[in-house]
């Protein structure tokens, strides 16, 4: 995406769903009708690539990564999210202490899980 002549930088990642109790199960559920590799899969964190390349995301709602309807993971670099007019409408909910991730809100209620890259 271009704004102003600059490059966003801006990728997509994934959808997630609640995993419920083991995330193991829906992945596995999923899987067997959209195919696809788990990339990872553990009782309260699992992801599956598609085909496609899309990665659908499923987690245990715990304090720490709280799950709803309605959330996408992207990854970024922070200082472009937050000079960009457009993602600086998204609210913050959470940030997570030593970690490179936070959580918003975008004005639709949809929930928006931020990886910030690298920008060494």
């Amino acid at each position: 995406m271009m704004e102003n002549g600059e490059t966003l930088e801006l990728q997509f990642y994934s959808i997630n769903l609640d995993g419920g109790e083991n995330t193991a199960l829906p992945a596995r559920f999923y899987q067997s009708f959209l195919g696809g590799t788990l990339l990872k899969e553990s009782f309260g964190h699992s992801e599956l690539q598609l085909a496609s390349g899309e990665t659908i995301v499923f987690s245990k709602n715990t304090e720490n990564c709280p799950v709803r309807p309605g959330t996408i993971t992207v990854r970024s670099f922070e200082e472009k999210v937050k000079n960009h007019p457009k993602l600086s409408s998204l609210h913050r909910i959470q940030s997570v202490q030593g970690k490179n991730y936070s959580l918003y809100e975008d004005p639709w209620g949809n929930w928006v899980w931020i990886y910030f890259l690298d920008s060494k």
